[in-house]
């Protein structure tokens, strides 16, 4: 299944295997570099995502040597202002619609994860990079800073004062540094990275979906709320799950000593 609206110069790929979707950023002849029509495609492809009711993990990656190198240079190169603001306004809803899908989503990250790129993973849910992979927020050492969602994102995963020598910097590291610092999930040879994700996503994808699903709300609201208000959140949104029929499966496989056949119902 391919997602369609950008043309084949600046494709987004999305193929549906299963219960998981595979997002490709295709262009490897500029190392998967974001353009205008990219960033739409992208849009349009988490819509059709929340449409398909099989999905349960969603899988983003680029094609070929780098996951991306991030903004397309060539194309900003030809941008007035006017068109820089008026993508300013495009590339939140870009990121906003990929932090706050509602399946995991993992980002698979090889060769370079650059500007954008990077702030492409940083929305994810989980990353799982190659140990090699070349990562970092480049920004300011090009006269700009980042402005999708990095300087919001980063901190929260590495903490303020590594973010800020990062960003101030724009200093690049490698994937198992990432690893140390809690920037991804997993940091693996590169031989061995689509097979890693590939087991990650299928063992989320085995879980209940509503009950993922509710537990990804409560864990990406938890910064915005204090204690007592998420542990009520969380227990507001354990209660929807307690009529569904996968929470009965899941006793009853439990109780039979079987796998759970999960509906996401």
């Amino acid at each position: 299944m391919e997602a369609a609206g950008t043309g084949a110069e600046e494709p987004v790929d999305l193929r549906i295997a299963g219960h998981v979707a595979t997002v490709t950023l295709d262009r490897p002849d500029v190392l998967n570099a974001v353009s205008t029509p990219m960033y739409r495609c992208l849009l349009a492809t988490f819509a059709k995502i929340e449409d398909e009711a099989d999905v349960r993990c969603v899988v983003v990656r680029g094609r070929g040597r780098a996951f991306s190198v991030g903004a397309d240079r060539t194309e900003r190169a030809t941008m007035t202002v006017d068109d820089l603001r008026r993508r300013r306004r495009l590339v939140p809803r870009v990121f906003s619609a990929m932090y706050h899908c509602s399946r995991p989503v993992i980002a698979q990250v090889q060769g370079y994860a650059l500007g954008g790129g990077l702030e492409l993973a940083l929305s994810c849910d989980l990353v799982v990079a190659a140990e090699d992979a070349v990562m970092g927020l480049v920004e300011t050492t090009l006269g700009s800073m980042p402005a999708g969602g990095g300087t919001q994102l980063l901190p929260r995963l590495v903490g303020i004062p590594r973010a800020k020598e990062l960003i101030f910097t724009g200093r690049r590291f490698t994937g198992a540094e990432a690893r140390q610092w809690g920037l991804v999930n997993h940091a693996v040879p590169a031989a061995d990275l689509e097979a890693t994700v590939d087991a990650l996503a299928a063992e989320i994808s085995a879980a209940a979906p509503l009950a993922v699903a509710q537990a990804k709300r409560a864990i990406d609201l938890s910064s915005q709320l204090e204690i007592d208000s998420g542990v009520e959140l969380e227990a507001e949104l354990y209660e929807r799950l307690l009529t569904s029929t996968d929470r009965l499966e899941g006793l009853a496989a439990a109780r039979e000593g079987r796998p759970a056949r999960f509906r996401g119902r």
